[in-house]
């Protein structure tokens, strides 16, 4: 009878210990940060292929933890974070004009600094992009208007360049790939294309556009300068 008993308790012994562990509680992960976030994010650009979101983190602002496709970031002002990517966090000090990307994890961030963060967000979606097998990314602005244009990041997805035009400057023709152009000033422009009609516009800094690959050249017909930064997608 002594044996059983002590049988008996054993079980209890352990169903005792596993109800007093304490659970860490589960964390939800945001899949729409700018419905999560909508006075520190808004949707620029968004069409089949790419959706283009503007961030903006006052000092001490935090985005909480949130799906991210694979995406390029560039930065529109100094700023500080505090990155959570993978259950690590780091601290990560970016300049306005610098580039990088991310693939797809679930993330959040946290304005540390004592100046607004500002940066845009370019995220590729799951749709395959226009074919561009006749357009290269050897022959575009970066590598033939070294004047106007000069090569911020790359990598095998992406390919990020900043463009200043000054009043009355015109580039020759060169290849562009599939691409979102995101306006730095406000600007006037004739565009000139093989697969489109010229056309002349306006933008303001903050506009954004889509352009399918060509070659193409771009005229400031304006009087001021045309401030623009371009990225050109792989796949």
């Amino acid at each position: 009878m002594k044996t059983r008993i002590a049988f008996l308790l054993i079980p209890a012994l352990f169903l005792g210990c596993g109800a007093d562990e304490p659970r860490e509680p589960e964390v939800e992960v945001v899949r729409d940060i700018v419905a999560a976030a909508p006075e520190m994010a808004s949707v620029v650009f968004e069409n089949d292929y790419v959706r283009a979101i503007l961030f903006r983190l006052q000092p001490g602002d935090a985005l909480p933890e949130h799906a991210g496709h694979g995406r390029a970031i560039y930065s529109l002002s100094d700023y500080r974070l505090l990155w959570t990517e993978a259950g690590e966090s780091s601290e990560k000090e970016w300049r306005a004009g610098q580039a990088h990307w991310h693939d797809a994890l679930d993330h959040a961030a946290s304005n540390i600094g004592e100046s607004e963060a500002v940066f845009l967000v370019v995220a590729r979606k799951d749709a395959s992009l226009p074919a561009a097998a006749d357009y290269h990314v050897d022959h575009d602005a970066a590598s033939t208007e070294a004047g106007h244009a000069h090569l911020v990041f790359e990598n095998e997805h992406v390919r990020i360049t900043d463009v200043t035009l000054p009043p009355g400057a015109a580039q020759t023709p060169h290849h562009g790939l599939n691409r979102l152009v995101y306006s730095l000033s406000d600007y006037s422009i004739r565009y000139t294309s093989d697969r489109l009609d010229d056309v002349e516009g306006s933008f303001a800094a903050g506009d954004a556009h889509w352009h399918e690959a060509d070659e193409h050249a771009v005229e400031n017909i304006g009087t001021t300068e045309a401030r623009y930064v371009i990225f050109q997608f792989k796949n």
